[in-house]
């Protein structure tokens, strides 16, 4: 099987609801984790990478790794990158095999980022890939940024991104102690007014105090944040939403499965062992969220 993009799988979240995961890829156990998790419940199966992964790992390698485990379990992969930092970026990743992208222009101004976007756009349109779009602004508030409907029409259009990430009470860096509450009326009038566009939500992780605990049980300092509810995220689905991001709690799992590892077996040197017990961990996991929290059992 091959690197598809996501354009049918979001066709059949807009008429379905339920959203794709969007997975970061930190390394090679938590990329195989991540395939081999949702090829067990037969979800599709996005993987992504940051800026900081390619920086770590190469573009051209981590594309090697997803097309080895799609031909492994005989499954198509999306390959995406969350947050490009450049329009060189984000070409660099078409060229490497990428079959979606994202720019990141949350400095700059709207224009800016247009112009920027639509380069990227006729770029990956040229190339076979896709691009997901990402326009807010910046709003005197514990929340940080908001995505407006009249800036969201005007992007999409301008543009010509596939689908829009938005902030509607989800926007990054917001203080963990700030309780955070999806705009679900706000996310239903941006669909309105783009119903054929899917919608994106970054910083999502959501999960219990129980998560934090174990955390914190082999000394990580996490603090509980105060995060919308899993009603909220999933009646977001109703309204375009399609795909919903998930990265902090893969780390903050992982590295805590390390931990608990090296913690039991304190004389045990062989990376083998307690980077497979967190990719297992991984596994588990994300097995789960595509059950109780992306839903839609149906499809499986």
């Amino acid at each position: 099987m091959s690197i598809v993009t996501p354009e049918e799988i979001y066709q059949r979240c807009m008429k379905e609801p339920w959203a794709v995961g969007g997975f970061i890829g930190y390394n090679m156990e938590i990329m195989q984790a991540a395939i081999e998790a949702a090829f067990a419940v037969k979800a599709p199966i996005m993987v992504q990478a940051s800026c900081r992964v390619i920086d770590y790992a190469g573009a051209d390698i981590l594309h090697a790794m997803a097309k080895a485990y799609g031909e492994r379990y005989n499954t198509d992969i999306v390959l995406h990158l969350d947050h490009g930092d450049t329009v060189e970026r984000c070409i660099t990743c078409i060229d490497n095999g990428f079959s979606s992208v994202m720019l990141d222009c949350s400095e700059d101004s709207f224009e800016d980022n247009v112009r920027k976007t639509q380069d990227v756009v006729n770029y990956a349109h040229k190339h076979g890939a896709c691009v997901e779009g990402e326009v807010f602004h910046p709003i005197d508030s514990p929340e940080r940024f908001e995505t407006g409907l009249d800036e969201a029409v005007r992007y999409v259009q301008l543009t010509g991104c596939d689908s829009l990430a938005i902030c509607c009470g989800n926007a990054h860096d917001i203080d963990p102690e700030y309780p955070k509450k999806l705009k679900i009326d706000q996310i239903q009038m941006i669909h309105e007014a783009l119903p054929k566009v899917p919608l994106v939500l970054h910083a999502t992780s959501i999960f219990p105090d129980s998560f934090i605990e174990r955390a914190n049980a082999v000394g990580s300092s996490q603090k509980k944040i105060k995060n919308f509810t899993l009603e909220d995220l999933q009646d977001s689905f109703k309204y375009g939403v399609c795909k919903v991001n998930s990265a902090l709690d893969i780390k903050m799992l992982f590295t805590t499965a390390v931990r608990e590892y090296m913690l039991h077996h304190p004389s045990q040197i062989d990376p083998r062992k307690y980077l497979g017990y967190a990719r297992d961990e991984i596994r588990k996991y994300i097995e789960q969220k595509h059950t109780e929290v992306f839903l839609d059992n149906s499809r499986m």
